[in-house]
């Protein structure tokens, strides 16, 4: 078992991304963490052991990525695989209760928990909340490899990891801080941040070599974005076979079709909806942006309508280099199938 031990990150970069955000919202990154050289918010410190020694059962389903790169999309398909099509259910009960998110507790401040007893644990104990749900439990996770629960190892439950490009993460992820972070610096800052895996759960390419390194396991599947926004059908088929489900051509594309960006965004079980609102009304957030909600634009590519070509050279050199120095230089996002 590998020591968690912390390091401060006090560099300007750091720290001016940390005055970007809002008090009350979700913090920026804090500390560096090892193993994996994770960077989370000053909180995961009150949870760490918590989260390493948590109690996995052999027939959990962990959906795990790096931030904004399907998760949602992902924790939609294997709940939905994994449950005979409820469609009905999923309208009806909100993602976070269906997959709970393990670590949340740990990103949040504690004045943005729940305090009313009366509510479900969604942002409150969210470890606890997820140990309480029943089996076989579908887990949202964003956490490195080397940073899961220890358990993960010897009971071998499923994971499946998502990838994305990380020109159309990092512009995601910049929104994402907007709403749930509260984010007003410079978009140049948060970009450079991501460069220079300043952000939480950063860094990026070490997370994704993490998993794709355990990709010969059999109990580990990768999927990216692309493939999903390109073959739909055929990464719902790739995943019900790695769960061991079988479902008709039929049942294939009813599923492709609730999936669809269009209805996922319409989706008040999984957008948020209601809570995003209240959550912008409290912050005096404009109400009408829409970069400023949860299930956003949906397609690969969409970076270059936000990027100069002389940042996408940059990202692409970034990435080259990264990918080499990790061994993952033949991995091809878009060809992971």
């Amino acid at each position: 078992m590998e020591p968690i031990s912390v390091e401060p990150l006090d560099d300007e970069l750091s720290a001016r991304i940390r005055g970007g955000c809002r008090p009350g919202l979700m913090p920026a990154a804090g500390i560096k963490v090892q193993p994996s050289g994770c960077c989370l918010p000053n909180e995961y410190q009150l949870y760490a052991e918590r989260l390493r020694t948590f109690h996995v059962r052999h027939d959990d389903i962990w959906c795990i990525s790096y931030p904004k790169c399907g998760t949602t999309w992902t924790q939609e398909m294997v709940w939905l695989l994994e449950n005979n099509l409820d469609f009905e259910t999923a309208k009806d009960k909100l993602l976070l209760e269906r997959v709970p998110f393990f670590e949340a507790v740990s990103l949040v401040t504690q004045d943005f928990l729940v305090k009313d007893e009366n509510e479900k644990d969604i942002f409150g104990d969210t470890i606890a909340f997820t140990h309480e749900q029943p089996s076989p439990r579908v887990i949202k996770t964003h956490l490195p490899a080397r940073l899961l629960p220890l358990e993960i190892w010897t009971r071998k439950p499923k994971l499946i990891y998502v990838t994305r490009d990380p020109k159309d993460v990092a512009i995601s992820y910049y929104h994402h801080h907007r709403l749930w972070n509260g984010y007003s610096g410079s978009y140049e800052d948060f970009i450079e941040g991501f460069l220079q895996d300043k952000l939480v759960y950063s860094p990026f390419w070490e997370h994704i070599a993490g998993y794709v390194k355990l990709s010969h396991l059999p109990n580990v599947l990768i999927n990216s974005y692309e493939d999903m926004t390109n073959d739909l059908a055929g990464v719902i088929r790739r995943t019900a076979a790695f769960l061991g489900r079988e479902y008709t051509e039929s049942e294939v594309a009813r599923l492709a079709e609730h999936l669809k960006f269009p209805s996922m965004k319409k989706n008040a079980a999984v957008n948020g909806e209601d809570f995003i609102v209240d959550l912008k009304e409290k912050h005096g957030m404009c109400k009408e942006d829409p970069d400023l909600s949860f299930v956003r634009k949906g397609k690969s590519g969409g970076f270059r309508e936000a990027m100069p070509q002389h940042l996408i050279d940059r990202f692409d050199e970034w990435s080259r280099t990264k990918k080499i120095e990790l061994g993952i230089q033949d991995l091809n996002l878009s060809q992971l199938t």
